[in-house]
């Protein structure tokens, strides 16, 4: 039986917490598309943020806010922050323009646990006058799946 578990050892389904959460009380989202040349760059960041926000918020044990710049929340001891960057590349895509983005998590107050965050993603780019679309959300989600611990899957 002794040897059977040095050839075969069942998997490990514990991990060590990434130490960004420890005592975080808040999950901050800040949001940044760029470029400036972006048609209504604002207007698309602040609805994107709130999608990021809503998806985030899904089951999440801490409160989920957003955060403009500058907000003193950015560096508080009990907050860790989402932060989620995007780019629109022009393309000929049937949906238009791609929307390329990556999530990772930042806390001023931890020592540095993970230089990436989820891998980057590219996706449709909402319709107008809204914020999100399935493959949008289904990005998102898998890009949450691989930042937040509360939305992580466990390995098979």
């Amino acid at each position: 039986m002794i040897c059977g578990a040095l050839f075969f050892p069942e998997r490990a389904t514990a991990s060590t917490p990434v130490l960004a959460w420890e005592g975080a009380r808040r999950l901050g989202v800040q949001c940044l598309v760029d470029p400036d040349r972006t048609p209504d760059r604002r207007r698309l960041q602040a609805a994107l943020c709130d999608r990021v926000r809503r998806l985030a918020a899904d089951k999440a044990p801490i409160p989920v806010v957003l955060l403009a710049p500058g907000d003193p929340g950015l560096i508080a001891a009990d907050t860790a922050v989402l932060l989620f960057h995007a780019n629109l590349q022009p393309g000929e895509a049937p949906d238009g323009p791609l929307l390329v983005f990556s999530l990772r998590v930042f806390r001023a107050t931890a020592a540095p646990s993970g230089l990436f965050g989820a891998a980057p993603r590219a996706t449709a780019l909402p319709a107008p006058g809204t914020s999100s679309n399935p493959r949008f959300d289904a990005a998102v989600n898998a890009a949450l799946a691989e930042t937040l611990p509360w939305r992580s899957r466990p390995a098979p």
